[in-house]
Formats: C-alpha cells, sequence, structure tokens
C-alpha cells in the first residue's frame, strides 16, 4: 500500500520558495513536523500546542497561527510541558533536559532558565508540569518539585517529598481545599498549601486509598468541589474522586490510560486511542474512539475549551478541536515526520530519506517514507509495507526525478513525488541478504556521465549493479574482492571510476567498468586502505567521500579529513591522501582539520568550499582547500535542534544548506551555489532594499568565479567582490564603509575570462 499525501508549509519568515522572495544571507529556516504533539494549554480563546520541536499557538477567534523554535529563540527541542500564565503575560515551556524558557507574549521576548538543566546531579531532570499559584510556578520534575519566582527568575525552592532528598519522579500538582496534591511515580502525596516548612519531606503525607498506595499516580486534576486521580494498575486503571468527605472509585475505563482532565461539568478519561466523557455524577456520556475526518485518536493529552468542546493533542495530527459535530486540525504544516536520514536536491524538488539503520546495520524498521519539497510545498511518498529509506539521489537530467533507496525494500523511481518504478530482486539484478525475505539493502547509488545508476547492494553475492539508460540491469559479482565488510556509499568520480567507502576501517573499493558496461572483460578493480606520500597506511575508518568540483576526493574518517589530489591514479595504485594542515595557532603545533571529530558526511556546495557534518559537534563550513574556518555551527551557537548531523545538502539553485539531523531537520541560507554556465536571468534581492535591511544583499545567477561590480547611475564603483558559485552578496556599504545613498545601483557581472557579461538593476532606499 502507497500513499502520498500533499501539505502547504507554512512560513515563519516569508517568502515562497525557488522565487526571490528568499531569506536574506545567513538566515535560518525551520523545517520541523508540527503533527506530533505531546502537552497542551489554554488561555482564553488560545491553545498552546507543544510538539518534540516547538510549540503553537492557535486562536480559536479569528483562527490565527503563531509557531515558536529554535529558529526564534526557543533554547532546544525535546518539550515535554507548556502552560500559559496569563497573570503574568508568559508561557512556560519546559524541556526533556531540564531547560525552563519563559516566552513573554507582549514581546516575543524569550529568557532561559537554566537552572534546573545546570543542577549538578544524577538521573532525569524532565520537566513533567507547570502549576501557578499565588505568584510562584510549581514546577513538576523527574526528581522532586522545583519551586520558580517569575518575577526575579530564580528557584526559590525544592521539595524533595521522599526520605533523606530522595529522588521521586512527580508528574503534575494541583491546589484543591488548601493542599497541594502531587501525583508522583509512588503514589499521592499531599502538604498544606500555608506550610513554610515543605522543603521537608515529613510535611508530605502519602495517601492510602489506592488499591496500592505505591503505584504510580499519572495525574491530577480539580475542579470546583472536586479532586480526581488515575492509579495505574496491572488492569485496567482507576480513576479515584475527592468530594470533601473522602476517596471513592470513579471507573475503570481503559487498562492503558494517559490522563484525565476535568472541566465545565464533565471529567474526561483518555487513553492513547480513545477519550471517554462523564458527567460528574459517574455516568458515561460519550466514547470517542474516531474523528468524524476519518482516523483513530493518538491521544498525548485532552483538555476541555468549552461546553462540549476539546482540544486533544495528537500525535499523528496534531491539534485537533472536538466540538458538536465538527472535527478539525489546526497546527502549522511541515514534513511528515522528524525523521530526516539522507538528503539530495534538484533545481525544482528537495527528497530526503526518512528512515535508518544502527551502528550494526540493523533495520530501525520505520515505514518507507521520502519526504519531497518543491514550491513551497512538503508531500510523502510511503509504501507501509517496506521500511527505512536511507539514501536519495537526483537524476541530474531530470529535476523532477529521484532515486530513493530502502535498507530492505529495494530502489524507488519517484517522479514529482509519486511512485514511478519499484525496483527489486523480482524485476532487478538486486538481490535480499536472505533470498525471498525482504532484506534488499541498498547502500548506496550515483549515476554517471551516461545516464546510468549505479547501485550498493549491500552483503550480497552481487555487491554492484547498475540500471543502464536503456532501462535493463546488469550485475557484478565482486563480493569475493571486496570481502565482509559491509558497504556505506557509492560515488562516481568525474572520470567514471565507481567509489565504494567499506565500513569498519576496510579502506576503498573501486571500479573502473570499461568502456563496455555489460561486459567484464575490460573491469579494473581494487580494494585498498588509503596510505600516505610515504605508503604508510593511514588507520583511520571512512565515514563519507565526495568529490569536488577540481575532481579531487575527500574523506570523512573517524578521525578527521583526508583528502586526495591525484584520485584518477587509484586503480593504477598511486593515489595517496594526507590530511589537511590548518595553518599553526601556536608555532611549532600542527593542528589537522577536524581530526578529533568523526565526520559523518560531507557536501560541496557552489563555491567549491566544503561542509563537513560531525557525529557530536555540529556542522562546520570550509574553504575550497580545507584550510579555513568559515562557519562551525552547533546547539550552543545556532538554532540546530542536535549536534549529531546525519546529511547535508546545498541546494543547487539558491545556496540554501539543508542540514538533517537526528532530530529533525534545518537549513541555513548559503552564500554559493551552482554556478550557471551562461548568464540568464540574473537579479538581486531583496529588491527594493528598505530603510529597515540591514542583512546582506543577494546577486544570483551568476557564472562561476563572476566579476561583480556596483556602481551608481553616475558610474561610478561602490563595491567589488566575486561570487561563491553563482552568487555574489553586498553589504550595502561602499568602500569606506558607509551605508549608500538612496538611488538606483547597477550591477555588471562579467564571466572569469571576460568572454560574457550582463547587467542588473537595484533600488536602494537609505
Amino acid at each position: 500500500m502507497v500513499k502520498r499525501i500533499t501539505i502547504l508549509l507554512v512560513f515563519l519568515f516569508g517568502g515562497v520558495y525557488l522565487s526571490k522572495a528568499q531569506p536574506a544571507m545567513g538566515q535560518w529556516r525551520d523545517y520541523f513536523a508540527f503533527n506530533d504533539a505531546r502537552a497542551l494549554g489554554v488561555n482564553g480563546s488560545v491553545i498552546y500546542c507543544a510538539v518534540t520541536n516547538g510549540f503553537f499557538a492557535y486562536n480559536t477567534d479569528n483562527g490565527e497561527l503563531n509557531r515558536y523554535t529554535t529558529v526564534n529563540g526557543l533554547s532546544e527541542v525535546d518539550i515535554t510541558a507548556i502552560a500559559p500564565i496569563p497573570e503574568k503575560g508568559i508561557t512556560l515551556v519546559g524541556y526533556k533536559s531540564g531547560n525552563i524558557d519563559l516566552v513573554y507574549e507582549d514581546s516575543k521576548r524569550i529568557v532561559k532558565l537554566p537552572f534546573i538543566k545546570d543542577k549538578p546531579m544524577a538521573g532525569s531532570k524532565c520537566i513533567n508540569h507547570f502549576y501557578y499559584f499565588n505568584s510562584l510556578v510549581y514546577v513538576s520534575t523527574d526528581f522532586g518539585l522545583v519551586v520558580i519566582n517569575p518575577d526575579k527568575l530564580e528557584v526559590r525552592d525544592t521539595y524533595y517529598i521522599v526520605e533523606s532528598s530522595g529522588s521521586l519522579k512527580v508528574n503534575m500538582l494541583v491546589v484543591w481545599n488548601g493542599k497541594f496534591w502531587a501525583a508522583t511515580s509512588q503514589g499521592v502525596f499531599s502538604a498544606n498549601t500555608n506550610d513554610p516548612l515543605l522543603i521537608s519531606y515529613e510535611r508530605w503525607e502519602r495517601e492510602s486509598f489506592f488499591t496500592d498506595p505505591t503505584n504510580e499516580c499519572l495525574n491530577v486534576t480539580a475542579e470546583g468541589n472536586y479532586l480526581m486521580a488515575l492509579e495505574k494498575t496491572l488492569g485496567n486503571d482507576v480513576i479515584w474522586m475527592n468530594s470533601g468527605s473522602g476517596w471513592v472509585e470513579f471507573d475503570r475505563p481503559f487498562d492503558d490510560m494517559v490522563g484525565i482532565s476535568m472541566g465545565y461539568g464533565r471529567l474526561y478519561a483518555y487513553s492513547s486511542n480513545a477519550v471517554q466523557v462523564y458527567n460528574l455524577q459517574g455516568i458515561k456520556e460519550e466514547l470517542i474512539s474516531s474523528y468524524l475526518f476519518g482516523g483513530s485518536p493518538r491521544v498525548a493529552e485532552c483538555i476541555p475549551i468549552g461546553n462540549s468542546r476539546l482540544a486533544i493533542a495528537d500525535e499523528f495530527n496534531g491539534l485537533v478541536i472536538l466540538s458538536p459535530g465538527s472535527h478539525s486540525v489546526h497546527s502549522p504544516m511541515g514534513p511528515f515526520n522528524n525523521k530526516f536520514f539522507h538528503i539530495d536536491a534538484s533545481a525544482n524538488m528537495v527528497v530526503a530519506a526518512s528512515g535508518a539503520y544502527d551502528a550494526a546495520f540493523g533495520n530501525f524498521w520505520n515505514p518507507f517514507i521520502a519526504h519531497t519539497y518543491s514550491e513551497g510545498k512538503w508531500s510523502y511518498f510511503a509504501d507501509w509495507f517496506n521500511h527505512d529509506a536511507v539514501r536519495v539521489k537526483a537524476d541530474p537530467r531530470n529535476p523532477d526525478v529521484f532515486y530513493v533507496a530502502s535498507w530492505g525494500g529495494g530502489l524507488y523511481k519517484i517522479t514529482n513525488g509519486s511512485l514511478t518504478e519499484h525496483y527489486n530482486p523480482d524485476n532487478s539484478t538486486l538481490q535480499s541478504v536472505f533470498p525471498g525475505q525482504p532484506y534488499c539493502r541498498i547502500a548506496g547509488m550515483d549515476m554517471d556521465t551516461k545516464g546510468n545508476l549505479w547501485v550498493a547492494n549491500s552483503e550480497v553475492p552481487n555487491p554492484i549493479s547498475v540500471l543502464m539508460a536503456n532501462g535493463s540491469w546488469k550485475a557484478f559479482p565482486y563480493s569475493t574482492a571486496i570481502g565482509t565488510s559491509r558497504i556505506i556509499s557509492l560515488t562516481v568520480s568525474p572520470t567514471g571510476i565507481i567509489w565504494l567507502a567499506l565500513a569498519r576501517d576496510n579502506g576503498l573499493f573501486v571500479l573502473n567498468p570499461g568502456n563496455d558496461v555489460e561486459s567484464a572483460s575490460d573491469d579494473i578493480y581494487l580494494k585498498f586502505r588509503p596510505r600516505d606520500a610515504n605508503g604508510n597506511t593511514l588507520p583511520n575508518e571512512v565515514t563519507a567521500l565526495a568529490f569536488d568540483r577540481d575532481g579531487y576526493v575527500w574523506l570523512g574518517t573517524n578521525q578527521g579529513v583526508l583528502v586526495s589530489y591525484n584520485p584518477q591514479r587509484v586503480l593504477q595504485g598511486e593515489t595517496r591522501f594526507q590530511k589537511i594542515k590548518i595553518p599553526d595557532v601556536v608555532e611549532g603545533l600542527a593542528v589537522y582539520l577536524l581530526e578529533t571529530e568523526e565526520v559523518t558526511c560531507i557536501d560541496v556546495d557552489g563555491g567549491n568550499r566544503k561542509w563537513f557534518g560531525t557525529a557530536k559537534s555540529g556542522v562546520y563550513l570550509f574553504s575550497a582547500d580545507g584550510t579555513k574556518q568559515i562557519h562551525h555551527f552547533n546547539t550552543k551557537n545556532s538554532p540546530l535542534p542536535s549536534n549529531t548531523i546525519l546529511s547535508v545538502k546545498t541546494h543547487p539553485v539558491t545556496g540554501e544548506v539543508f542540514i538533517a539531523t537526528d532530530k529533525g531537520l534545518i537549513a541555513y541560507r548559503g552564500d554559493a551555489s551552482q554556478p550557471a554556465e551562461s548568464f540568464g536571468k540574473v537579479y538581486a534581492f531583496p529588491n527594493p532594499v528598505r530603510p529597515n535591511y540591514n542583512g546582506l544583499i543577494t546577486i544570483a545567477g551568476l557564472m562561476e568565479n563572476s566579476v561583480v561590480k556596483i556602481t551608481d547611475i553616475a558610474g561610478n564603483i561602490v563595491y567589488e567582490t566575486r561570487s561563491n558559485g553563482g552568487l555574489a552578496t553586498w553589504d550595502g556599504k561602499n568602500r569606506n564603509g558607509q551605508r549608500v545613498a538612496t538611488g538606483v545601483y547597477l550591477i555588471f557581472c562579467s564571466d572569469s575570462r571576460g568572454e560574457q557579461a550582463t547587467v542588473t538593476k537595484l533600488l536602494f532606499v537609505k
């Protein structure tokens, strides 16, 4: 069964992709999913919905929707709790790490409170719930209760409510009848709200009404004269009620309950796939087990927002609002999920594989999903019967065609987001690790200049196959030469040699298929480990491989980067590799390019510069020769959701750098794109440049290493530069560093040889 869904992406910053209204240089855009809702909060007509990588606020009166991510100031990802506090005009956001953000509604200012995260202690610090009472915020965490003064932005107290300051997970807290009621992993605890000594565990009393007082209490909720508690048991979970005269059992609706909530005279008990509605006399009113728009709920949290109106944080659909006769979804649109393992891009489209395999090359068993992004829209292609899309390759002859490889399901050809071919052992030379079973694992693929698609088929007798331009397949039985090592990538060199990177320090395998691909008689191949100029073996494990615009080959390893300047001599055994020495920071102390990093991926941008993704330190941009660091982005200095980088790809037209992490996809507006072969449509943006704009002005559509001269209308040169690939930038200042005057400016562009030229105009308003 396959499925294709198209959804409109709502950008945080305006603009249409692949148009002149592009983000400014140096600006970030997130491409996070917003359908994996996990927590809710309400302030009047505004519903706050937290998802894994951010949150959004939806106004039920006017439909206004605002989203918040690391791009516009949130500390990190993995949100676990959210609570608006109308009295203070703030929204509290809690994270799995223990971090807390205060988002101020009037100024959109975000203040970070890292006190819990930075607290030196063992164990989880996850934020589970916020409760505002008497001008203080009571924070339920995995180790106890933390009291925060939101006015002074400080921690006032920490309550350990079990003996000897022991850690106890607190799921949530409420106030009812003059007492705090804490739902914990060991039952319900209570204490007087006016007790000045709540830092002492002795002031907290464990309630004994549960069937087993030490069973976990998932949550407590209160309204008016009623307090409810939810006990987790081995059978159906138990809802308890206290109306002022003691605890009585209310009901046992489900065996997999997630929570309970109260409001507008009703109780809502919810499991992961259903919501049971009660009146407060214990009468069941409605069971919600499906949506009117189709499908079953995936409930993470459920809260009432009016009489017979519910808001559901749905793990699949995002924010779902239920009204009598109407069920609707109100969420920012984005990709299907945050699983991005590998990316490729053409002029028309970006495609990402949503799968993975682990360090032992075992499946993650994610459904086979290929995200596609074009003209401001996200779509996805899914084959629910197969799994783990792991590689993507754009067809350089057709920008609407992509090949997507599965770690088990073979090879898919996708045209304009729809499946056109599915190659597997039944209709190609591809093989399964276990014949007849779904283990046709594709480790890499690339296309040569003749239009032949080369495919690395891991762990099988014929590990290399080629889909020729005429549609026929041929296999190459070189498993004995390759050995037992697994293949991690396949790359075709500019000279047509097939390069395989092999896992676990097994080096490289190269194949020259000769002039006749269908004949093995002219094949030449070699397996080797990288050696330096003296013939010494370099012990690095190869993790990534890429050819740059000069034809040099760059290897990412578990100990930095290697480069060879003569890869065309590889089959003569003469190719040598070396580390890139960074100019001495300390005299006499050699430092080599990323030598302490595990490099996970390499991308060469239009200016021949190198983007290196790493396993633990984020992403780097280096100069074309690798000796100068231009950027280093990580979670501390950028909106990156994680420092674990899985794939990097620079868009060939816009220069936007798509960065896939283990926690989602984000993009940085770079200043290099693939150069044009000739001057066609050269343009500058933004145009006009308005007085409040302080970013870089971009000139796009240039040839490689173009000379760009900017003059005023009288012909006076105010700025001169060269392009990075197909892009050049200007900061709007003259040679003296002063912002230029209002007027029309001419941008003269010529190629590096002076054989072609063009001119465009720019209006600048000071």
